[in-house]
């Protein structure tokens, strides 16, 4: 049984960026923390040494369905 995960995203971007921000997905689990991801801890040590912060709207929506080995589209 195939699951499939569509995400079609285009992102406000950084600020400062005129891009307009639509993101249409069959997933409806979204994760607002990389902590809440259940990554490993020397992952998230990179995550967070990289600067990052917060996921992105699209990491927010991708990240697990991808680690759960869904079909993904993005």
């Amino acid at each position: 049984n195939l699951t499939n995960v569509l995400v079609h995203f285009r992102d406000n971007g950084p600020e400062g960026m005129e891009v307009d921000g639509i993101i249409e997905s069959n997933w409806n689990e979204i994760v607002d923390s990389f902590d809440d991801m259940n990554l490993s801890e020397s992952l998230l040590r990179g995550i967070y040494a990289y600067g990052f912060e917060k996921p992105s709207a699209i990491q927010q929506r991708a990240i697990i369905p991808c680690i759960k080995g869904k079909q993904t589209v993005i």
